[in-house]
């Protein structure tokens, strides 16, 4: 009787399991992904415009981004990028103009609901969501800081956008390549630390990502 128990026990268990990888296959999907990307902040200060600055980045993101696959059009993913970004700072006032070179390595955090609208080899691919980023490090004119998490304007979040292109290669691995926008929505407060009239943070990239599904 306690055999027979244990096989059906065994049996329920291995059933329970083999329809639970079933189910999970081709739901589940990891990407390398590398962004070229330019990054650009302008503001002002003042009520009447006292001050005024730019500031202009290039540079490199390389990470991993994991899929969860609702349906077979509808997934989000989150990831894990490292970025460097380098260029120029400009700051203007009825002093004068200064410039100085900066360069930000930050991480971040991508969270994405994507829609690809068609399962043929080549589809359109369209994605929403949320960057968030975290500048650790900022390097002006050859003097390197070190940002805490909980620093002024070291954490930032983005809403985001793309519209690219997803080129099935063989039914587990794709080829993704996405043009990317995101502005950035947690701007300074007024009056802390500077006293910011206009503000606008954006980001555009290329996105390229290379997508294994288990």
């Amino acid at each position: 009787m306690k055999n027979r128990a244990k096989i059906i026990f065994t049996t329920i268990v291995v059933s329970v399991l083999t329809t639970t990888i079933t189910v999970g296959q081709g739901r589940f999907s990891v990407a390398a992904t590398v962004t070229p990307g330019f990054h650009n902040l302008d503001f002002s200060l003042g009520d009447v415009n006292l001050a005024s600055g730019s500031q202009s980045y290039r540079g490199l993101s390389l990470g991993l981004i994991a899929y969860y696959a609702f349906t077979p059009k509808w997934s989000l993913s989150a990831g894990l990028l490292h970025t460097r970004f380098s260029g120029d700072s400009r700051f203007e006032n009825a002093s004068g103009v200064t410039t100085y070179s900066r360069q930000l390595q930050s991480f971040q955090v991508p969270v994405l609901l994507n829609f690809t609208p068609s399962s043929h080899r080549l589809s359109p691919y369209l994605s929403a969501g949320l960057l968030t980023n975290y500048n650790y490090r900022i390097t002006a004119n050859g003097t390197q800081t070190n940002q805490k998490i909980d620093a002024p304007n070291a954490l930032t979040t983005y809403a985001m956008i793309g519209i690219g292109a997803h080129y099935r290669i063989t039914p587990r691995l794709a080829l993704i390549v996405q043009p990317t926008a995101a502005y950035r929505l947690n701007k300074p407060s007024s009056g802390y630390p500077l006293n910011y009239t206009r503000f606008n943070d954006y980001l555009f990239g290329l996105q390229t990502q290379l997508k294994f599904t288990f």
